[in-house]
């Protein structure tokens, strides 16, 4: 008979096993599918998450917040990852749970063996500790996704500027560019020619402009984006010229993307100075000083020995 605690780690193991399995067969799916959402697919469809919105809908009332601007505040946080499936919510907090639960079934299994000569109180502050860990490690993982999401957006968007504003003076209506552009991006940078597909079906099924582009900066949550839709939108309602407020604009942009590039190359001086120091400086102190500590500690001991 085997004892409790390997059918404990059979499990724990299993759980993890199929965990990790869940997740490469859905980035496997999200890398097949990434194609053709990019090219023609509806905004619905534009979504990462694979799994049905019925197969939590029975449980909406216990995996949704309560209230409204909780609810939509969720919604905005996982479209800017790019996740934005109806059932995307629900999902995110069923994979909390999972994780929290998972955590602590992995800490109350592994701290008596790991810790068997700890104090008693340490088990219950493992099993706390794992919680919180797990309930919080979703949300960390979905910060680090809208992160990565915003920085691919806005090291592409200057270039998208400039895309969009020679096929707008090539003769072509802002619709036609943002999906001439949406082809053309779709190798190079996912996020932009995902949100321009879905701006362009918004704006062809009859979408308010102003909405839309609104929609489109909030989705992306990037500064440089959210202040070029306002000057879209004022253009728009003005009747200001399109390419001339591009023009201007993206002329701004290359400016900044200069900026950023030598603010960053000015960083690296203090950076690597820094790093020699951490790096240099103390291997070269205990090189330097450790024998004479050494032979200052033998004397002492000599002494002491002698006076004794």
């Amino acid at each position: 008979m085997l004892p409790a605690n390997a059918f404990l780690i059979i499990g724990a193991v299993l759980l993890v096993g199929a965990a990790a399995l869940s997740f490469v067969s859905i980035h496997a799916i999200l890398a097949g599918r990434r194609k053709q959402t990019i090219e023609s697919t509806p905004p619905d469809s534009g979504s990462r998450i694979a799994i049905e919105d019925d197969l939590f809908k029975r449980f909406a009332r216990f995996l949704t917040p309560a209230k409204e601007d909780e609810l939509s505040e969720a919604k905005l946080r996982l479209a800017q990852a790019g996740f934005r499936k109806p059932a995307a919510v629900r999902v995110f907090h069923v994979a909390r749970a999972c994780s929290a639960l998972g955590f602590t079934l992995l800490a109350a299994i592994l701290e008596p063996l790991l810790f068997a000569a700890a104090p008693a109180p340490m088990l219950p502050l493992a099993i706390i500790g794992s919680f919180l860990i797990g309930f919080l490690a979703p949300s960390l993982v979905l910060d680090r996704l809208v992160a990565r999401r915003k920085r691919t957006a806005e090291e592409g968007f200057p270039d998208t500027l400039d895309m969009l504003l020679v096929c707008i003076e090539a003769g072509q209506g802002f619709e036609q560019a943002a999906r001439r552009i949406a082809r053309e991006l779709g190798p190079h940078n996912a996020v932009l020619a995902e949100e321009l597909t879905i701006l362009n079906e918004e704006l062809w099924a009859g979408k308010d402009r102003a909405t839309v582009f609104k929609d489109f900066a909030l989705r992306l949550g990037v500064g440089d984006i959210t202040a070029f839709v306002s000057v879209l939108r004022q253009a728009d309602q003005f009747g200001v010229s399109i390419a001339e407020a591009i023009r201007v604009y993206a002329a701004d942009m290359r400016f900044k993307r200069v900026m950023r590039a030598e603010e960053t190359a000015n960083k690296m001086p203090l950076k690597l100075a820094l790093a020699s120091m951490l790096f240099t400086v103390p291997p070269t102190m205990i090189i330097m000083i450790g024998p004479a500590l050494l032979e200052i500690i033998r004397s002492f001991a000599q002494v002491h020995s002698g006076g004794a």
